[in-house]
């Protein structure tokens, strides 16, 4: 992934994301558009997505703590790809 398509996937994200309340069957087809696997669990969801043949797996809360948790999630989105050592 180079670091413009890191750029675009972020930007993508913050609208998706924006208000985040939970995990909706809208905001689920966006994901799965982008990419993502969401599968659900007790408290959490786990999102996994693929740069080349690397899984990367990310953990989302179901229930969000304050107004700002999708801007959080996203940044933990972006935290997680950028450390995976998959952008050049």
């Amino acid at each position: 992934m180079t670091e413009e398509e890191f750029r675009k996937l972020k930007e993508t994200l913050k609208p998706i994301f924006r208000g985040y309340k939970r995990i909706d069957a809208s905001m689920e087809k966006k994901l799965r558009k982008l990419g993502f696997v969401i599968v659900r669990r007790k408290n959490h969801y786990i999102m996994s997505y693929y740069i080349g043949e690397k899984e990367l797996l990310i953990e989302v809360d179901k229930t969000p703590g304050d107004f700002r948790s999708g801007i959080k999630t996203v940044k933990d989105i972006s935290r997680v790809i950028r450390n995976s050592g998959c952008i050049y």
